[in-house]
């Protein structure tokens, strides 16, 4: 009796830490495609600036 609930805890603990590490997981790659969104914004951005100065500038 003492075995299985040592084992049902042990089990319980593992689920709990599992979870944990997967929305831990999840939460990181969330800010890392935030971050790169961000950057990939500002190329864009800088990119559409240039090709108007070009446009301005009778070069496109």
């Amino acid at each position: 009796m003492e075995a299985a609930f040592v084992i049902a805890v042990a089990l319980g603990v593992a689920i709990v830490v599992v979870l944990l590490g997967l929305v831990a997981t999840l939460l990181y790659y969330r800010w890392r495609i935030s971050d790169n969104n961000v950057h990939l914004e500002k190329f864009i951005t800088e990119n559409m600036e240039l090709r108007d100065k070009l446009r301005r500038a009778g070069m496109l």
